[in-house]
């Protein structure tokens, strides 16, 4: 069965029903994606007092199944008060209908949530980018089936979809990072991208490729929430380095930038309670 904007009521409520239980503030103002080998700030949420609860327990929240996703969310306390961090994300790719990629978005609606911090793995195209790096979403191309049912984002433009302000408020902070802004592709996916695919991109002005991020953030920004997109450039991507890709090294070179991740986005999320 489809998933309906109606069936992710339970959802919400079940999550405010667990946070409540566990003394933890219901209302939460701030989500996070982690996407690929990014989940460590949910691992010290959970550390720091945070309440983690499976996708499989929340009704009807898809679960994935690739490596570097947990599958959880956490729900924040002390400095995390009101923030939900949510490890992995479900893809088209692994045969998940766009009504189930796009279920956490509209979840996050029902709750009232203000601001949508999502996050990816992406092979870096520009030529200053190295593996490690952090590009903040200002743009993006979309090469996969991403026309959402429901009327999301039906007829409106996407021009304004990453929030310009979270842009520069992220780019203040400071960090050990290399940090850019650039323009995200969306491939469908699962396989990485071809060296011909990558030498089209590069004549359409792509920064980073990957095959997630784009369609959650439409819905979210399209039911009024503020969405910054982060990309952790993982990889050169394919035909412009001779080192093959798997995806062992996405979760190796996600791995390498943990702490300062880390510390990246918790200061990102004090500066916006």
């Amino acid at each position: 069965m489809p998933t309906s904007l109606s069936d992710c009521k339970p959802a919400a409520r079940e999550l405010q029903r667990i946070a409540q239980a566990g003394g933890l503030n219901p209302q939460f103002h701030t989500a996070v994606i982690l996407g690929s080998g990014l989940g460590s700030p949910g691992e010290i949420a959970m550390a720091d007092g945070g309440i983690a609860v499976n996708y499989a327990d929340l009704p009807h929240l898809p679960t994935s199944n690739v490596a570097g996703h947990a599958g959880r969310v956490v729900i924040g306390s002390g400095h995390l008060s009101g923030v939900l961090l949510f490890q992995g994300r479900v893809h088209s790719y692994e045969g998940h209908s766009l009504e189930k990629v796009t279920f956490v978005a509209r979840m996050l609606a029902q709750l009232s949530v203000q601001r949508l911090i999502v996050t990816n793995a992406a092979g870096g195209i520009a030529a200053a980018f190295r593996p490690g790096d952090l590009m903040l979403i200002d743009g993006h191309w979309s090469f996969a089936n991403v026309q959402l049912r429901h009327g999301d984002a039906r007829g409106r433009s996407c021009g304004r979809l990453w929030s310009p302000q979270l842009i520069e408020r992220a780019k203040s902070i400071n960090t050990p990072l290399t940090l850019h802004c650039g323009v995200y592709a969306m491939m469908s996916g699962p396989c990485y991208e071809t060296p011909a695919e990558v030498r089209m991109l590069q004549t359409l002005g792509v920064d980073a490729v990957g095959m997630s991020t784009v369609p959650e953030s439409i819905v979210a920004a399209e039911r009024g929430i503020d969405v910054l997109g982060v990309s952790c450039i993982t990889n050169v991507a394919s035909g412009l380095s001779d080192a093959p890709l798997d995806h062992s090294e996405v979760a190796h070179v996600a791995g390498s930038i943990d702490d300062a991740f880390t510390a990246w986005l918790f200061e990102l999320l004090r500066l916006l309670k």
